[in-house]
């Protein structure tokens, strides 16, 4: 049995879900109850706990067999996004500030300095001393 392919906007049409495990519309022509994770996000919303309702898809030239794919929540069960409290708030400057420190010199110089290759935990001018032949 061959792949399916997506070629137009009517392949992705399934709203009654007889092709698809979900309700399927092809992009941007969802029902005005649904909306996308970044939808939410922008009016202030989560999904809560609720599974995608129907998907969204578009078909791509390059693969047509794997789409576009834009999982679709219902906007009457979305929640107000969780706001931290300050303790989580201060928690978060903690952690921020701890990746500011140099673990060689021992100074916060401002920026995150990554724990991976090439500067392994050190600021960029500990990582110049220390990689830079002297001068004669």
């Amino acid at each position: 049995m061959s792949e399916r392919r997506y070629r137009t906007s009517l392949d992705c049409y399934d709203p009654n879900a007889d092709r698809h495990p979900l309700p399927t519309y092809p992009w941007g022509e969802a029902p005005e109850h649904l909306f996308t994770r970044r939808q939410l996000r922008e009016a202030g919303l989560c999904p809560g706990r609720q599974p995608a309702v129907a998907q969204m898809l578009r078909p791509r030239q390059r693969r047509p067999t794997d789409p576009l794919r834009a999982w679709l929540y219902d906007g009457h069960h979305a929640t107000e996004k969780r706001t931290p409290t300050l303790a989580q708030h201060r928690a978060i400057r903690a952690m921020n500030r701890a990746h500011r420190i140099c673990d060689t010199c021992d100074r916060d110089v401002g920026y995150r300095i990554p724990k991976t290759p090439p500067l392994h935990g050190e600021c960029l001018d500990c990582h110049d001393t220390r990689t830079q032949p002297a001068a004669a």
